[in-house]
Order: C-alpha cells, then sequence, then structure tokens
C-alpha cells in the first residue's frame, strides 16, 4: 500500500508541476510610516504619526499563466491598511484593485474589476519629484491625479507600437455603492509616448456622480455651496483632462502636468486648473534630490506650492526621506492653504515637515 501511495504522490507532483511549468505569481508591497510636522490646521500646529504619505501602504498578489498562441491570463489583488491602526484601506478587502484580465502578445490586455482610472497614468510623470510625498498633488486631489478606482470596470491596454500605447476603460455604475467613486457611468483614456529620454501622456475621465473632496481644497464655497473643512459633495459629473511630458538627462529629471477638471452640480460649473513643474538630481545612486513648483486656480482662487525632498536608501528595498511642503494660498476672501491630505490652515498659508522611513518587498 505504501508503494502505492507513493507513486500516486510523485504523479499528482508531476501533473501539478506541467499544469503550472508557465505561470508564475508575485507578492509584492510597501510600507511607509513617519512623523509629520504642520505649522497650522484649524488654528493650531500639529505633531502626528502618519503612514502611507510617501508611498501608500500596500499588499498584492499578482500573477500571469502563459495560454499558448501568444496569450495569457492575469490577475490582480491589492490590499490598502494603515500601519499604525491595522485598518483596511478604502474599508474593502482588495481595496486598491481587484481584477482578472486576458492579453495577447503583440496586441494588448483587458482587465475586469475594480481599477485605477487613467488619471493615474500622469502619477508616473511626477515620478522626479513624487519623494515629495502625496503633499504634492491638488489641494483636494479634484483631478484624482493620486490614484482614485472604478468600481465594475472594463480596460484594454494596447501594446507598444513604435513607442505609441493607449488604453480605454469603461465602468458601469450599476451597484456601485459608497465603496467605489464612481455612483454613475464612467469612461477613461489615454495615449503614450515614449522615444529615448522623452515621454509624454494624454488622459481623459469623465464620471457621473462621483463624490469630491471639495472643504479639502481650501476655497471657501464650491459650486453654489459653503465649504467646511468636511464637506463632501456629490457632483453630476467629473470631467479631467491631463496632460504630462517627462525628460531625463544623466542624473537630471525634469517633468511637466497640467490638469484641467470641470465640475457639474445643479446646473452650476466649476473649473480647477493646476501645474505642476519640477524635477530631482542623484549626485550619487543611493541620494535622490527633488524639487517642484505648483500653481492650482479653482474659479476665484488660487495657490502657489513650493516642495521639496531629500532620500536616502540604506539598500535597494528601504530608504528613508525628509519633505518640506509650503502654501501660499490668495483670491477670493475666506481662501485658506490646505496642503493635501493635512487639513485646511486658519490663514493663508500653511507649512509642513516630515521625516519617514519606506520599505518595499
Amino acid at each position: 500500500m505504501k508503494r502505492h501511495h507513493i507513486a500516486a504522490m510523485l504523479m499528482l507532483q508531476s501533473i501539478g508541476s506541467g499544469a503550472f511549468a508557465q505561470s508564475s505569481i508575485t507578492i509584492y508591497g510597501s510600507v511607509d510610516n513617519g512623523i509629520t510636522y504642520v505649522n497650522n490646521v484649524g488654528g493650531k500646529s500639529v505633531v502626528k504619526m502618519q503612514d502611507g504619505i510617501n508611498k501608500s501602504n500596500a499588499l498584492g498578489f499578482t500573477g500571469t499563466e502563459d495560454l499558448g498562441g501568444g496569450l495569457h491570463s492575469i490577475f490582480k489583488l491589492e490590499n490598502g491598511f494603515s500601519l499604525n491602526s491595522g485598518a483596511l484601506g478604502q474599508g474593502l478587502m482588495f481595496g486598491k484593485q481587484a481584477y482578472v484580465g486576458l492579453g495577447k502578445s503583440g496586441v494588448g490586455d483587458v482587465y475586469l474589476g475594480r481599477q485605477y482610472d487613467y488619471t493615474l497614468q500622469l502619477e508616473r510623470y511626477m515620478q522626479p519629484f513624487l519623494n515629495c510625498g502625496i503633499m504634492v498633488f491638488e489641494n483636494g486631489d479634484l483631478d484624482r491625479a493620486s490614484g482614485e478606482r472604478l468600481n465594475n470596470a472594463v480596460q484594454f491596454n494596447s501594446a507598444n507600437f513604435g513607442g505609441f500605447t493607449f488604453g480605454a476603460m469603461y465602468a458601469f455604475g450599476q451597484n456601485a455603492g459608497t465603496s467605489s467613486t464612481n455612483i454613475g457611468r464612467a469612461y477613461s483614456g489615454n495615449v503614450q509616448y515614449g522615444y529615448g529620454p522623452f515621454s509624454a501622456a494624454l488622459v481623459v475621465t469623465d464620471i457621473n456622480k462621483v463624490a469630491v473632496l471639495a472643504g479639502a481644497t481650501g476655497a471657501p464655497t464650491l459650486l453654489g455651496q459653503r465649504l467646511t473643512p468636511s464637506t463632501v459633495l456629490l457632483v453630476d459629473n467629473q470631467r479631467i483632462l491631463g496632460a504630462a511630458g517627462m525628460y531625463t538627462f544623466g542624473s537630471w529629471r525634469a517633468s511637466a502636468i497640467y490638469t484641467n477638471t470641470r465640475l457639474q452640480l445643479n446646473g452650476n460649473s466649476a473649473t480647477d486648473q493646476v501645474v505642476h513643474v519640477g524635477g530631482d538630481y542623484r549626485p550619487q545612486p543611493d541620494v535622490d534630490l527633488a524639487a517642484k513648483v505648483s500653481y492650482d486656480k479653482l474659479d476665484g482662487s488660487h495657490w502657489y506650492s513650493v516642495a521639496a525632498s531629500a532620500d536616502y536608501l540604506l539598500s535597494k528595498q528601504t530608504d528613508i526621506y525628509l519633505e518640506l511642503v509650503g502654501q501660499k494660498a490668495g483670491g477670493a476672501s475666506g481662501t485658506v492653504a490646505s496642503i493635501a491630505v493635512m487639513g485646511p490652515s486658519s490663514t493663508d498659508s500653511q507649512f509642513v515637515s516630515r521625516v519617514g522611513l519606506r520599505h518595499f518587498f
């Protein structure tokens, strides 16, 4: 009997190894934590421990299987979480991404599930100054450049054709609920081009019935509504246009990003325009120095921001960093500074400094 058991086990192992010989699964993630100082949040200074500020915390599983004939299957399950509390990010088990798809070599991939819209592609052009953290994004992330998801989404990403790639996605609004940023239908698309040290992109995203963090902008009013720091508006439509370019020369990189976001609610409309210009310099492989300036105009209000960071690699996977961000508000009476995720100041200025530790795996 033992011989039969051993033979059966060996046969099962050989079948299993053959079935999965063309498959691969990767576990990956990142953790970030640090101490943040804000000189003014609602009229007082704050020192606090914050995680996921330089790089959002994540634990993910991704895999692919070769199906033969140039076909392959793909899946991704990615979870967000808090290091300091252990809480789930986005309030979901796989709140960051959850999709499955099929691809064809030389053509492209189709994904189905919960996915980022294409305004996230602008983030890759922020890489030269992204070490300044999430604070480099628009105050209330009205242009969604920091990365927002759509439920019930179908997405196609093309193969590379002479440096050009493109993508399109559509998200169905049914059963989206509060866990999604699209209660109504949504569509998004992008075109990108890369040649040598130069790359550029155009993106568009259009969503019906979407919640926006209006109170985080620092504006006194928006779409006819008086705002408080916690105000969230469910707008009828959000349309985003974005353009970006990046150039690398030796140890230097420079990039520029422009976004134009139109919001509509009950017959009222508002437009937010943001320009980022920045870059980084690597004096040696384990040191990265970055800086950027930005201008944000939302109807009668505007904000100027300056950010700088220094990043030191302890290894290929672990680094320590220092971030400094300042902002000055102006325009409409009552407009205050409001650096992203920090909360509005009680005045027209705000300053943030942060020191942290980051690890990738």
